[in-house]
């Protein structure tokens, strides 16, 4: 799946080293949820944190990952973004 993708390449870890998606995040839910929609339909999109992470779904066929903002002075932060 692409959020495991995604936060892994974050991490700098192999997904198999991440904790189960399905422990913290319903896939099938998200998936019928964000499943991808024809451009009339607008965007859905469905963000969830996950330890130090901000993880944003969109139904246009994108994730991405971004640390926490412990603080906003810090822009020294780059989202991964995966389509």
């Amino acid at each position: 799946m692409a959020v495991v993708a995604a936060l892994s390449e974050v991490v700098d870890r192999d997904p198999t080293d991440l904790k189960p998606l399905h422990d913290y995040l319903d896939a099938d839910a998200l998936d019928e949820l964000v499943r991808v929609r024809g451009a009339t339909d607008g965007d859905v999109s469905v963000t969830v944190t996950r330890a130090e992470y901000v993880i944003t779904v969109h139904s246009y066929g994108t994730v991405s990952v971004a640390p926490l903002p412990h603080d906003r002075s810090d822009d020294s932060s780059e989202d991964v973004v995966h389509e």
